[in-house]
């Protein structure tokens, strides 16, 4: 039986308050949010919508369905932050729904209810929910392929719909299904939207083979046969055949456009390479780097981690569900463990499954409460006030380094330890159901206000959203070129240049060429390099802003022609920077 509609509302709201306030009030940060929205606004301002580029330059890193949704954001709330990542909250949104129904298909109601809570008040559900990358809508469309898997390998049992042991069935309409939900997997990040699902459910299909009673012969006649059936119960072929049917005409269209150069780049070195060696520093621990990955990632949810493991354990035994958990789980862990160049949201699709396994243990802890789990949940409401106090000491710390003013932020610390205090409280009083609440609550406002308020407070460290505020806007004609600028230039710059890109200098001499060729022009350079530019440049150019790169601490400037009466750069770069060292 799937959760009732009242209990879908609530999730679905939780996940809106989780994602949606101040969406754009952070300026795009690291490199990938500046640089999928760059490619974005290069096809918006060109209406190229195959080729992806970036700053004039082919980009081969990630396929075009995120670009897409950026341009879908911006005809809605314009081309700024709020545009590039509206999509994603939304299709977020959307996985925690589909969590939900998926947790209460395979489990009961009230698991998915928890478990669709879970999902959208955990940190990375957060994190990555309000970031304009492809990490959610590929999440929004593995989890879309396991909710119709779901319901497609649901049976009949006795008076309603159920699971059972035995092998798994699905019709062909299903499969396709599931299929096309896979196919805009691989228009989001490639062979990994439709190869890792496969490897999830074929794992459960064959899993589930293995357990029929009717299954005889020796070991390796039986895993034969178990793989065999798999195969046909998944109907793998159907599910090839309809991803490919959604990929492969925006695949061909980008190959015959590049000569080949895209997908070329693409597979061998974002897909082989990236899984073969480590890839911009990006590496790991092949039996510790994940597993720690999604102990950060599910806060405050992880505090009682060892305790939904071993509840997982012993229901997969005896519960369906709990297998098809544990597949879907172990097929994101495990390749990726195995691959070279790791990064915490590789991993994300698999946190339906981490919500499901957790919701299954708070509402089988409510259900059917036991004194040792009681004493080992107060240990859980222990570690929730530690991280309470973690944050509060922790945040002022940071913010004082990066962005002075903000240390306010400490504030939030309180969430969880008045929370623990509530959990515990509700707990000695018998009432599980109100310190699981207290639990849900604590998780809500404690995300909600690191990634709301944690922006507004850090607003001031604009970086070069800030520092490029003062020039006009698109169609004044005034160039823009940038010299060791982070990647937020090309996008910040880029939407005051009717081409939406700026012109990168190879070296500083080449400044004084480009003012030349374009009188007036600015340009945007990394500090380190004030002295070697500034000395190409005519003598009535000067620095006019200094800002900070968030979370990087980059001091960025901006040069340009000086009106008569200005302070001088030195002293005007150091007034500016100051404040943020």
């Amino acid at each position: 039986m799937p959760i009732t509609r009242s209990s879908a509302l609530a999730v679905a709201l939780v996940a809106a308050l989780v994602l949606l306030p101040n969406l754009g009030g952070s300026p795009l940060w690291d490199d990938d949010e500046p640089r999928n929205a760059a490619c974005s606004l290069a096809m918006h301002a060109s209406g190229d919508w195959v080729v992806p580029t970036f700053n004039g330059r082919l980009r081969v890193e990630k396929p075009v369905l995120v670009n897409w949704l950026h341009l879908a954001g911006f005809a809605v709330a314009g081309v700024n932050e709020t545009g590039a990542r509206l999509a994603s909250a939304l299709l977020t949104i959307g996985s925690c729904l589909l969590t939900g129904l998926i947790a209460g298909a395979i489990f009961r109601p009230d698991v998915g209810l928890w478990s669709g809570l879970v999902m959208a008040t955990c940190l990375w559900t957060g994190v990555s929910g309000r970031a304009a990358t492809p990490d959610a809508p590929l999440a929004f469309c593995t989890t879309l392929a396991l909710w119709l898997f779901v319901r497609a390998a649901r049976v009949p049992e006795g008076d309603g719909i159920g699971w059972r042991n035995g092998p798994v069935r699905m019709s062909a309409l299903n499969a396709a299904a599931v299929g096309v939900a896979c196919g805009l997997g691989v228009m989001t990040k490639g062979p990994v939207g439709l190869v890792v699902p496969l490897l999830g459910l074929g794992s459960f299909c064959w899993w589930q083979a293995w357990l029929d009673p009717g299954r005889r012969g020796s070991l390796l006649r039986r895993l034969a046969s178990s793989g065999m059936e798999a195969c046909r119960s998944l109907r793998v072929a159907i599910i090839l055949g309809a991803a490919l049917a959604v990929a492969l005409p925006w695949y061909a269209l980008v190959t015959v456009r590049t000569d080949g150069e895209w997908l070329r780049e693409f597979l061998l070195v974002h897909n082989v390479r990236r899984f073969a060696a480590p890839m911009e520093g990006h590496s790991g621990s092949a039996f510790f780097y994940y597993p720690l990955v999604i102990l950060v990632g599910m806060f405050p949810w992880s505090m009682a981690s060892a305790l939904v493991v071993r509840h997982a354990a012993v229901t997969a035994r005896e519960t369906v569900g709990t297998r098809l958990v544990i597949c879907w789980l172990a097929a994101w862990l495990v390749p990726f463990s195995l691959a070279g160049t790791k990064l915490p949201g590789y991993v994300w699709p698999a946190y339906p499954a981490v919500a499901a396994a957790v919701g299954l243990f708070v509402a089988d802890w409510i259900r059917r409460p036991s004194r040792a789990t009681d004493g080992w949940m107060r240990l859980a409401w222990a570690f929730l006030a530690v991280s309470g106090i973690a944050i509060g000491v922790g945040l002022p710390l940071a913010t004082r380094r990066i962005a002075p003013g903000a240390e306010w932020l400490g504030l939030i610390g309180l969430v969880p330890i008045v929370g623990a205090g509530l959990a515990w409280g509700c707990q000695s009083l018998s009432s599980r159901i109100a310190a699981s609440g207290a639990w849900a609550a604590t998780a809500c406002g404690t995300v909600a206000l690191l990634l709301a308020a944690g922006p507004a407070g850090i607003a001031h460290v604009g970086g070069t959203r800030q520092l490029v505020s003062c020039l006009p806007q698109a169609g004044a004609a005034v160039p823009i070129a940038s010299f060791g600028a982070p990647a937020s230039a090309v996008f910040y710059a880029g939407r005051l240049t009717p081409c939406g890109s700026v012109e990168e200098l190879a070296e500083p001499a080449a400044a004084a060429t480009f003012i030349s060729e374009h009188p007036g022009a600015h340009l945007v350079v990394d500090a380190r390099y004030e002295e070697q530019v500034s000395a190409a440049l005519p003598r009535d150019y000067g620095v006019l802003r200094a800002a900070t790169s968030f979370p990087t601490s980059q001091q960025v400037l901006l040069i340009g022609p000086r009106r008569h009466g200005a302070e001088p750069p030195a002293r005007l770069a150091a007034e500016e920077a100051a404040p943020r060292r």
